[in-house]
């Protein structure tokens, strides 16, 4: 027993002192792993920051970026409505050469429909002053309404048939056969005529025309007055004064011949009849003039 109990006690005192030096070194260790994790802590902490700074760097990277990107769309999407726009105003231009094509045309094609009192065409729409050499047709009014009248022409100095006269108050005289006075279609009878047109007539059927003097409401038997444009003075022959007019016609003057002025109060002589003045000659049964209406030129 006595050897037991020191057996004992010496494992005692060896596992007392075993106990004591584990827990001392326990201890130590314990502070170094506290120390250990404050460290890794802090490079942890460490690591958050850049990694958040990084983060914040590439984001703000990847807005600078993205701000580029659609500086670049807007610059390519400039020129791509330009593009659009010029397209457009060539597109507008196109159309209005080809308008200007088609009016142009439409202009030739009316010209091609126009055609001269004799026969010929006129061309290039151009169109000689009526009063430069009118053409004499005559025949019977059918018809008459507030803008034109329908007449029978039965002269072959233009296209025998149904007319048209299309009545322009401003360029139209519209005279009584009698006293050369004017008169309004309201007072146009229908019967014997005799007109004074222009180069110009369409080629549509019936005809039209705007003739420079239509002669209406000649009696019966009776001879209505000549339309004339003097290609100068009255020219003295044995035989009296003559007037010559510039279509050919030649008319000899009475001694005792009126001449009157058209709607005037002017005092008027044989004298004043000149070159291109319009007359409105009355013919005896022996073709000698004795009144004459003078237009002022």
């Amino acid at each position: 027993m006595g050897k037991t109990a020191k057996f004992v006690r010496i494992v005692y005192a060896s596992l007392i002192a075993i106990t004591g030096k584990i827990g001392y070194n326990g201890g130590a260790l314990s502070e170094k792993v506290k120390c250990l994790e404050l460290e890794e802590i802090k490079e942890r902490t460490i690591m958050r920051k850049k990694w958040t700074l990084l983060a914040v760097g590439m984001a703000a990277s990847l807005m600078m970026l993205s701000g580029c990107a659609a500086s670049t769309g807007a610059e390519t999407a400039a020129p791509a409505e330009t593009v659009a726009e010029t397209e457009e105003v060539n597109t507008e231009e196109v159309n209005t050469e080809e308008a200007d094509t088609e009016s142009a045309d439409a202009e030739k094609t009316d010209v091609k429909n126009i055609e001269s009192v004799d026969g010929e065409t006129a061309e290039d729409g151009a169109e000689a002053e009526i009063s430069s050499a009118p053409f004499r047709i005559w025949g019977t009014i059918t018809d008459v309404t507030e803008s034109d009248m329908t007449v029978d022409n039965q002269s072959p100095a233009s296209s025998s048939g149904e007319m048209i006269f299309n009545i322009d108050p401003e360029n139209t005289l519209v005279l009584e056969a009698v006293n050369g006075f004017p008169v309004s279609l309201e007072e146009v009878e229908k019967g014997s005529f005799e007109a004074y047109l222009g180069p110009v007539m369409t080629m549509s059927l019936p005809p039209q025309t705007t003739p420079y003097m239509v002669i209406v409401n000649i009696p019966a038997d009776f001879q209505a007055p000549q339309y004339v444009i003097a290609t100068g003075a009255l020219e003295e022959t044995g035989d009296g004064r003559v007037l010559k007019g510039i279509g050919g016609e030649e008319y000899k003057i009475s001694e005792d011949a009126e001449i009157i002025p058209y709607l005037t109060r002017n005092i008027v002589t044989l004298e004043d009849i000149e070159e291109g003045s319009g007359c409105l000659v009355w013919l005896d049964g022996e073709d000698t003039v004795t009144k004459i209406v003078l237009f002022a030129k």
